[in-house]
């Protein structure tokens, strides 16, 4: 049996207004599962490499030494050796010696490309993995902003040759705001506005109904959902802190004016996010739905999913009647079109309560349980509005953790669910049991 693991980090701060527990639990969905090697998460173990893999390495080495004594240390095909060794030492997890070659076949690629040479992309690519293996979240940030910048320096904003890495930094940016929410300014504010440019990209170059905007339209939705979570946490020191915000009244009169223009300027714009957030997310959503609307031969699935994530955006809002609508269409839509195949996967959607927000964005891992693990049984109820009643917690490891049992108790308590559906209209859902698994740090 496979169980859900928690990051750690954020288990320690569940909140008070639906995030934490549940968004994990809600963003590992199979009904929108993806996968994308560069946003793996840190604990992704990369396989042994087989026996002729390991073999070929002294090889490898044996080649590059002979590039250098023919064409000294910058020989122009030195990189595609040191870009092969570094693959080498990918596959057996050797992900610091990896970094080694990769940096040195960047160098190699510069002196004899130059400091824009586009060539170097796939490289920098290649390091962003080991780092994140490695756990090194922060320098795997900084070359995903070294990507950006090797573009920039090759192509305009407008160019749509900027869209793929638009789309990458953008998710990455995201996907690491969601593992460490402390970090406002340096990813979600970064997400949002490459989504952003993501979107002023697509609609200038083909079009205001292109299927393109699909993909950049759900992540800055997802973008504002966080935003719209932060007016809870503006009293947060950790929140402040990022702007260099003073905790009392007493600090504010002697602080004030050391802060610079560019911190006051940068705090006002992300309330005007903040403010503004469940207007900018329900106009991405329900642009979705109008672009496949306007787009023939959609997958009808597609449709299916956009009209159900509108009525999540809704729920998630304290909206259910909004949302049921969205979802009674939704539901409606799939009888008309008489799809086995579609009505069946429908089914699967609405069988049972999903903790929401439920998008594809953001990666979670599941494992197989092992003793050790820490983790909170609970046996709950679900209303037909998405909301959590009769929290019973059955089973804890350790037993004497009461700060967890009450933090999972709290987190339910708060939680919203797409409700279950059954002949086309939402019911309760009782006697619900699930395990919250927390990793061993």
């Amino acid at each position: 049996m496979l169980h859900l693991i928690l990051p750690t980090n954020i288990v320690k701060k569940l909140s008070s207004h639906g995030l934490g527990v549940l968004t994990y639990v809600a963003l590992c969905s199979p009904a929108f599962a993806q996968t994308d090697q560069s946003l793996a998460l840190a604990n992704d173990a990369s396989p042994p490499a087989p026996a002729a893999q390991t073999r070929l390495i002294p090889r490898i080495e044996n080649e590059i030494a002979r590039i250098e004594s023919e064409q000294g240390p910058f020989g122009a095909s030195l990189s595609e050796q040191l870009q092969s060794l570094a693959t080498r030492y990918q596959d057996q997890g050797l992900h610091e010696e990896a970094l080694i070659a990769l940096n040195r076949a960047i160098h190699v690629q510069r002196i004899n490309g130059g400091l824009y040479d586009l060539s170097q992309a796939p490289l920098i690519e290649q390091t962003i993995s080991s780092h994140v293996a490695l756990g090194d979240w922060n320098e795997a940030s900084n070359r995903h902003d070294h990507l950006l910048w090797l573009h920039q320096r090759n192509f305009a904003d407008d160019d749509p040759r900027m869209l793929p890495v638009f789309e990458k930094l953008s998710d990455w940016h995201l996907n690491a705001y969601s593992v460490n929410r402390s970090s406002v300014i340096g990813h979600l504010l970064n997400a949002y506005n490459l989504y952003n440019n993501s979107l002023a990209l697509i609609q200038s170059n083909f079009g205001q109904n292109d299927l393109r905007l699909v993909d950049p339209l759900r992540g800055y939705a997802l973008a504002n959902y966080y935003f719209a979570n932060l007016r809870f946490e503006q009293n947060d020191p950790a929140y402040r802190s990022q702007f260099n915000q003073p905790t009392s009244t007493a600090e504010f009169s002697t602080r004030d004016n050391r802060r610079s223009d560019r911190e006051i300027e940068l705090k006002l714009r992300i309330d005007q996010y903040i403010q503004s957030s469940y207007v900018q997310g329900k106009k991405a959503m329900l642009k979705i739905v109008d672009i496949y609307k306007h787009n023939d031969n959609v997958d009808p699935k597609e449709m299916f999913i956009a009209q159900v994530q509108l009525g999540d955006w809704y729920m998630l809002f304290n909206a259910p009647k909004a949302a049921a609508k969205e979802y009674e269409e939704a539901l409606a839509m799939v009888d008309e079109k008489n799809d086995e195949e579609l009505s069946n996967y429908a089914k699967s959607v609405f069988s049972h309560p999903t903790a929401l927000p439920d998008q594809p964005l953001i990666e979670t891992e599941s494992y197989e349980l092992n003793g050790e693990s820490e983790f909170v049984m609970v046996k709950y109820d679900v209303t037909d509005n998405g909301n959590t009643r009769n929290i019973e917690v059955l089973d804890a490891q350790p037993e004497n953790n009461i700060g967890l049992r009450i933090n999972v108790k709290r987190n339910l308590r708060n939680a919203i669910f797409r409700p279950k559906y059954e002949n086309g209209k939402a019911v309760d859902t009782t006697g619900i049991v699930h395990r919250f698994v927390v990793p061993n740090s």
